[in-house]
């Protein structure tokens, strides 16, 4: 694994320590994710701890430019209640404590945030806190995104092509190996138990654009798709050494791109 040093961390600091160098942070990761399952091959915290852990790596990675705010472990997890264990929040409480989190920060003097997020079922509330968060508190910046959606394009079809992936799948568990290998549940690792519904029409639903408000248990008996089996450490480290690199490089050029006023101009 590589050493990306050590990462900054808003809740490891004192209060004098974050004064000191609030000036020298120039934009706060946020990590979001759930507490929900995972099928029989990961641990219920994978998506905040996913999301969490590339925080922490980018952070080291340009310290002391990105600092990691404290996660957000709940997410909107609806579809995933019917099997024991998933926490969810409704969509609008998700969205309100963001607002407050944010809010909280920008008044200690920080601007510009971006939300990291592990968890599909949080993409749409996203898009609705972040509106808010502009139009609320006018952050020099704000925007989230998925840290999976960073990782070179082409590695996708590279690992899993022709194969049904996308929660507690190859794909998923062997981000975990790389990011978190103590959440792998190794001695239970089982191919997704997928229903027709996968098969048949889960795919046309993607080609289009189509949301439909199934509930996972619809798409699959142990709560897995994919074959986990198939998960290797080397697949996670080429999928989040490519997202890491990309993610850095890119809020670089947030940073360059949104200048953040001064007083009085």
């Amino acid at each position: 694994m590589a050493d990306y040093g050590d990462p900054l961390v808003l809740a490891d600091l004192s209060w004098p320590e974050v004064d000191a160098i609030r000036d020298d942070v120039d934009m706060v990761l946020i990590p979001v994710g759930s507490n929900e399952q995972h099928g029989p091959n990961l641990s219920l915290r994978m998506d905040i701890t996913g999301a969490t852990e590339f925080c922490k790596r980018a952070a080291a990675m340009r310290n002391p430019k990105l600092m990691v705010a404290p996660s957000m472990p709940w997410g909107v997890s609806y579809h995933h209640m019917n099997f024991p264990g998933t926490i969810s929040l409704s969509a609008e409480t998700f969205g309100q404590i963001l607002v407050e989190v944010v809010g909280s920060l920008m008044d200690h003097g920080f601007e510009r945030f971006m939300i990291i997020n592990g968890h599909g079922g949080n993409i749409a509330p996203l898009g609705n806190a972040i509106v808010r968060i502009n139009e609320e508190l006018g952050p020099t910046f704000v925007g989230s995104a998925a840290y999976f959606s960073f990782a070179d394009k082409e590695l996708g079809p590279k690992f899993f092509e022709n194969e049904i992936v996308g929660h507690a799948c190859q794909m998923e568990t062997s981000v975990a190996m790389y990011l978190a290998p103590e959440i792998v549940k190794n001695d239970t690792l089982a191919a997704g138990e997928m229903t027709d519904l996968t098969y048949e029409l889960r795919g046309a639903l993607q080609q289009y654009g189509v949301n439909v408000p199934y509930r996972f248990d619809e798409y699959t008996r142990n709560g897995a798709l994919g074959d986990a089996r198939k998960s290797t450490y080397e697949i996670g480290e080429a999928l989040m050494t490519s997202a890491l690199d990309n993610f850095v490089a890119f809020a670089d050029d947030i940073i360059d791109w949104s200048p953040i006023e001064e007083a009085g101009e």
